[in-house]
């Protein structure tokens, strides 16, 4: 496929060999073999059918977080949601796919609504939030969201929550390739108390910023938390194989899962490197870098991490990657 064939049957506004690591938050990965900044929900669902049609493959790229590029590129086309728009009309929210969600929150809150306080300073775009059902500090996308457009199976549909299927980090969208999130519908509430809210959402960024190495390239949380099957028969064992001081309290949450950052800091994983990338000393679920570093490293550095956890913890702990590999 060559370059003018796409600007004719797509945009003429498709480029070729675009550098991806400035799209990213890891500041890492190779060209774009094409690339399309799409500023309207229907210009990507159009490009996505003219891939669909020439059997061009793509990549929906939002904000750029949770993502890792290969260092040799993105073979087809990578569509960026520049549908930024969003609208609040009392409790609802309508809002395209591209929009900043740290920048909906704010909106949110400033407009007297709760409900997304928690998404203060979240990197990334609402649809990739959405697909990931991103969350912290007790609260997740799919608390808010009461339905999705998306151009599923050729349709250009609209799913309700439930049949966006959320999970722990996770929905359909994840779980059914070629799905693609175009805009959704958020139903918040009034505040009760708006200053609150607005106190609420400070805090949440000032903890974020004193917890997390916001000031380094990262593509976010690494791993997602371990899900144990049995945190009383596993605890004797994380205790020894860890160890643990007697009465350190091991953090599992009511439905059996413990924080990955935790594990891995009392592994004493941080600050371990691979190139220039590293384990970070603020967040032990961060891996950063420096500017220079490379998807190889991150993938070395993050299978050293899950070999040292599960062989510390007789196996016990598996950890799984939260990012996705795109290019690969």
């Amino acid at each position: 496929m060559d370059l003018l064939t796409l600007q004719h049957e797509i945009s003429p506004n498709i480029k070729a060999d675009e550098p991806m690591a400035p799209h990213t938050t890891f500041r890492i990965g190779g060209p774009a073999e094409f690339f399309l900044e799409a500023e309207t929900a229907d210009e990507a669902a159009r490009a996505v059918a003219a891939c669909r049609e020439l059997k061009l493959p793509y990549f929906v790229l939002g904000g750029g977080s949770n993502i890792l590029v290969s260092d040799e590129g993105v073979k087809g086309l990578v569509i960026l949601m520049a549908n930024r728009g969003f609208k609040i009309d009392g409790p609802v929210v309508t809002v395209e796919a591209g929009a900043p969600t740290a920048l909906l929150a704010l909106k949110s809150v400033e407009a007297g609504l709760a409900g997304l306080e928690w998404a203060a300073g979240l990197p990334g775009t609402i649809g990739g939030a959405i697909r990931g059902n991103a969350g912290m500090f007790g609260g997740e996308m799919k608390d808010s969201i009461e339905s999705v457009r998306v151009l599923m199976d050729k349709e250009d549909r609209v799913l309700n929550n439930a049949e966006c299927e959320f999970g722990y980090r996770d929905s359909v969208f994840k779980r059914k390739p070629g799905v693609v999130i175009l805009s959704a519908v958020l139903r918040l509430a009034p505040a009760e108390n708006p200053a609150a809210a607005k106190a609420k959402l400070a805090e949440n960024v000032k903890k974020k910023a004193a917890a997390q190495p916001l000031n380094e390239f990262s593509a976010g949380c690494a791993f997602k938390n371990w899900q144990s099957l049995d945190p009383e028969k596993d605890m004797p064992v994380l205790r020894k194989s860890l160890d643990l001081n007697k009465d350190e309290i091991i953090p599992f949450s009511p439905s059996g899962t413990l924080p990955a950052g935790w594990i891995i800091d009392r592994a004493q994983l941080k600050g371990m490197k691979m190139g220039h990338c590293a384990v970070s000393e603020k967040h032990a679920n961060f891996i950063v870098c420096d500017g220079h570093g490379t998807a190889s490293e991150v993938i070395a550095l993050t299978a050293a991490i899950k070999m040292k956890v599960r062989d510390m913890t007789h196996g016990i702990v598996e950890l799984n990657e939260e990012i996705e590999y795109v290019g690969f």
